[in-house]
């Protein structure tokens, strides 16, 4: 059963209320909910990150998801952005640095109308010049500025973008290879730098120069240490409100609560869920919400054991005690039957997945011909980083679970970025040879293009998938929800492509997140979405600590 979001008890200090009431003054009689000015004094938002370095603030960032949510979503702007500012629905694609956009009826065509008026933090303007400038950069090997690590992480993204035309200043003209009509959904991780910065410090010394349109600019970058972003006073959609965002790299929960307990920080992602109980009566926000992202480890289908052999994939999928690992984490998760949740748009509503049920894993153990005590599989895990859950105390269950059975299992600590690696690399990283289950923590749902790597049988740029599945009727159903312009259609076509991965077990489908993260008292206007990714514009902190 999922929890729904929490606050914690908020005892507020005179001097909060005081600047409460001045902030709101302050507001009044301006439009835009950020009612920022570069008068404002929003406060400093202090961050302990679960990632295991500050990410590189490239286009697009690495660090998974974390480096677009703290880093690529402040620094730089898309054509495209998820309207983040609410959380009652999945956030959906909207007018962002495109003002407005165009699909042609042979549904390849998009010509975008760009916002007038917009300026990099460097004070140049942003045109349709600097659009051509970065596509180059990601599709062009010929250009002089093309990043092939930049073109490689944003892979997934360009995956369908044939060409790219300037018609006019204002007016951009994108092309598709075939009939697609998520290219908006594509769009929204494909920031743009500043031309004029890219060309003085080239692409090998950009990253220490980040330069983008978003409503915060890099000031401070120290590698492993620390990232400071500043609030970009002539930002298009208004000024956010706060004054700063600092960046701290933490990838152990026990870390990050400690900094939060201690006032360096007063924002803590995926603290110990041991902790929430105190947390809340210590008068700290907690939230917990449910949003497309689980952790769905990826079975080697390169090799045996579990190519072609559906009965041994269904197996761990029946011996996986889900209801159990969520109460080791204190809730802060709950069972997966499906890549999605239930309620999902792409949730095929008539497979009912799979529950715990240890004998019929025993008998499917026994159809997929082993006895127990015969198999012993390699578990490739990481230890944390970006969105990663509680990975030792689930990955413990998990060995008790596949116990019960008669499997052993072999924990293997990886890396965070190694382990994204080997995600990447599928057959090109000699890890696979020795891993039998990959960990995977995906946004999963959080964007239709996000199947993309997982699914199908061949990924950007035409490899294999990493994992080795391939099966044709989820490419089928894929491409053809792709290919249709009303979204009804499109989820049609999801349903049926989620019906035949999960009746095929090609994932472990273990856990859903309810994206666990804690505020110290003095945070306001945070809105807690149906995301991976948030605004930042819209918080503040009532008393810089």
């Amino acid at each position: 059963m999922t929890r729904p979001a929490r606050r914690g008890r908020l005892i507020p200090s005179l001097a909060t209320l005081l600047l409460a009431v001045s902030l709101l003054l302050s507001a009044c009689g301006q439009s835009d909910p950020r009612a920022g000015s570069s008068s404002t004094t929003g406060g400093t938002l202090r961050i302990a990150m679960s990632a295991a370095n500050i990410p590189f603030p490239s286009t697009p960032p690495n660090q998974g998801y974390e480096g677009y949510r703290f880093v690529g979503n402040n620094i730089y702007d898309a054509l495209t952005r998820l309207d983040l500012d609410q959380a009652d629905t999945l956030p959906t694609p909207q007018p962002a640095l495109a003002e407005s956009w165009e699909m042609a009826d042979d549904l390849m065509t998009y010509t975008f109308t760009l916002r007038q008026g917009v300026t990099f933090h460097d004070g140049t303007a942003f045109d349709a010049d600097a659009v051509v400038f970065q596509l180059d950069r990601l599709k062009n090997p010929e250009f002089e500025f093309y990043s092939q690590t930049d073109a490689a992480t944003a892979a997934s993204a360009t995956r369908y973008i044939d060409s790219w035309e300037k018609i006019d200043d204002h007016t951009v003209q994108i092309t598709t290879t075939q009939e697609y009509t998520w290219l908006q959904w594509d769009l929204l991780s494909i920031y743009f730098p500043s031309p004029t910065v890219v060309r003085e410090f080239g692409n090998q010394d950009y990253n220490q120069h980040a330069t983008g349109t978003g409503p915060f600019r890099m000031t401070e970058y120290v590698d492993g240490e620390v990232m400071e972003l500043t609030r970009y006073d002539e930002y298009w959609r208004g000024p956010a409100k706060l004054d700063q965002i600092i960046l701290y790299p933490q990838p152990e929960a026990a870390s990050r609560l400690s900094m939060l307990q201690s006032g360096e920080v007063n924002w803590a992602e995926v603290p110990s869920p041991d902790s929430m109980s105190q947390l809340e009566a210590d008068g700290y926000q907690v939230f917990l919400g449910k949003y497309p992202h689980g952790i769905m480890p990826r079975f080697n289908m390169f090799r045996e054991p579990f190519r072609d052999n559906l009965a041994l994939r269904q197996a761990l999928n029946y011996a996986l005690d889900r209801e159990g690992a969520a109460a080791l984490m204190n809730g802060a998760g709950y069972p997966a039957k499906q890549w999605v949740y239930e309620g999902h748009p792409a949730y095929a509503p008539d497979n009912p997945g799979y529950s715990y049920d240890p004998e019929r894993a025993k008998q499917l153990l026994a159809e997929a011909g082993y006895e127990p005590g015969e198999l012993t599989l390699n578990f490739g895990y990481t230890t944390g980083g970006s969105g990663n859950m509680f990975p030792d105390v689930m990955m413990q269950k998990l060995q008790a679970d596949f116990r019960a059975i008669g499997v052993e299992v072999t924990l293997t600590p990886v890396e965070w970025t190694v382990l994204i690696s080997i995600g990447l690399d599928g057959l090109d990283s000699e890890q696979w040879e020795d891993i039998d289950v990959l960990w995977a923590s995906p946004a999963a749902g959080m964007l239709p293009t996000g199947y993309n790597s997982s699914f199908m049988c061949k990924r950007p740029g035409g490899q294999a998938n990493a994992a080795g599945m391939c099966d044709e009727v989820v490419d089928e159903q894929l491409t053809l929800a792709s290919q249709q312009a009303e979204v009804a259609d499109q989820n049609a076509h999801l349903q049926q492509m989620m019906d035949q991965a999960v009746s095929e077990a090609y994932f472990l489908f273990w856990m859903h997140d309810l994206n666990l993260r804690v505020m110290s008292p003095d945070v306001q206007g945070y809105v807690h979405p149906q995301s991976w990714w948030v605004d930042f514009t819209t918080i503040s902190v009532g008393g810089d600590s």
